[in-house]
């Protein structure tokens, strides 16, 4: 751990990961918190309302605050920011009622306005609201917990199914070596975006939202899994022929336990890097699927289907580019994985030097 922490120290991309990563599903686990608003509230007289966050005002002078705003066309949704209109943003305030991981009664929320005479305080847009006028950083908050643990379990299933049968073909070899590798070569043929519509659309789609999950979960890891596996059964066939493998056969060792407890950790480094390239992988192909409109279906929602929503055409998203931020929402989870998946495959690499870079 000194090592990482020293090494992390000389990385400030990795460092800046990590930190982004811890944060982000820190906010996916206490999303009901933090979020201002439930995701399917609806404001009626916001539709497309632009962000209204500001930091200065000279009747507030510094400190979070937000705009009033008021529509001026409800066609192209216009707003205007009226001068003077300005309502300081607290902490720690009373809100919309929900569940704290749907079991904990929670009415208070991380930030909000203090409701005036008419019981109602200022909303609090800060990134904006959809077409329906629901608040876009609520929404994205929520749909991270889809977004952000389908990356997780799915790479635990496609590691799981590469570990065992591609260390299988790599160790026994003969007519297992060949069955697997040639089931991994068809399909490792077939286009992976193509095999992915062809196996969603031929499945049903009378399914909840958790079913739906579940299904891409599985989906996502069956198409992955064989890339993995020719590598890891290469690495295998090569680890295989060292003297302490030689030496645990000697001593009688099931197949099974020199497998996992002597070759599988030899492949470590190669190991984290799959898994944190990995996890980005399965979080845009579920994007893309949403985006398709075949991922993760209504009431439940993830961050592809946000931007499969929202982000409808050029011209939407250059009248109101804020309907894009769950994109680079993806984008900054994506190079996180890979700036941190690069510092742990070199900490973990005997062949590292600490000061190299």
């Amino acid at each position: 751990m000194r090592r990482f922490w020293t090494t992390l120290g000389r990385r400030p991309l990795a460092g800046v990961s990590l930190a982004t990563l811890v944060v982000l599903y820190l906010g996916m686990a206490f999303c009901e918190f933090l979020a201002p608003y439930d995701p399917a509230k609806l404001f009626p007289n916001a539709s497309d309302h632009p962000p209204n966050l500001s930091w200065y005002s000279r009747e507030l002078g510094f400190g979070p605050q937000v705009q009033t705003m008021e529509m001026l066309d409800p066609v192209s949704r216009q707003y205007a920011r009226l001068a003077g209109s300005f309502a300081p943003v607290h902490f720690f305030v009373r809100g919309d009622p929900v569940r704290l991981w749907g079991v904990i009664p929670l009415s208070v929320h991380f930030f909000g306005t203090v409701p005036g005479t008419n019981g109602v305080g200022d909303p609090v847009f800060v990134f904006g609201t959809d077409n329906l006028g629901r608040d876009l950083l609520s929404r994205i908050l929520y749909g991270a917990r889809i977004s952000l643990t389908i990356g997780f379990f799915g790479v635990a299933i496609s590691l799981f199914l590469a570990l065992v049968l591609g260390g299988l073909a790599g160790y026994f070899g003969g007519f297992w070596d060949w069955l697997i590798m040639r089931l991994c070569e068809f399909l490792i043929l077939i286009p992976g975006l193509y095999l992915l519509l062809f196996l969603r659309s031929i499945l049903s789609d009378r399914m909840d939202s958790g079913q739906s999950y579940a299904l891409i979960t599985v989906i996502l890891s069956f198409v992955s899994w064989p890339g993995t596996a020719r590598m890891i059964r290469g690495m295998v066939h090569s680890i295989k022929r060292q003297d302490f493998v030689a030496h645990a056969r000697l001593e009688s060792m099931p197949s099974l336990v020199i497998l996992f407890r002597h070759i599988v950790p030899q492949m470590s480094s190669i190991l984290i890097l799959s898994v944190t390239l990995g996890i980005p992988g399965f979080i845009l192909g579920e994007t893309a699927l949403s985006y398709l409109g075949l991922g993760i279906t209504d009431p439940a929602f993830s961050w592809g289907s946000l931007i499969s929503r929202d982000a409808t055409s050029l011209d939407n998203l250059l009248h109101f580019p804020w309907l894009f931020t769950p994109g680079v929402f993806l984008i900054v989870v994506a190079l996180s994985f890979n700036f941190l998946g690069e510092l742990l495959r070199d900490l973990d690499d005997p062949n590292w030097k600490q000061g190299a870079r």
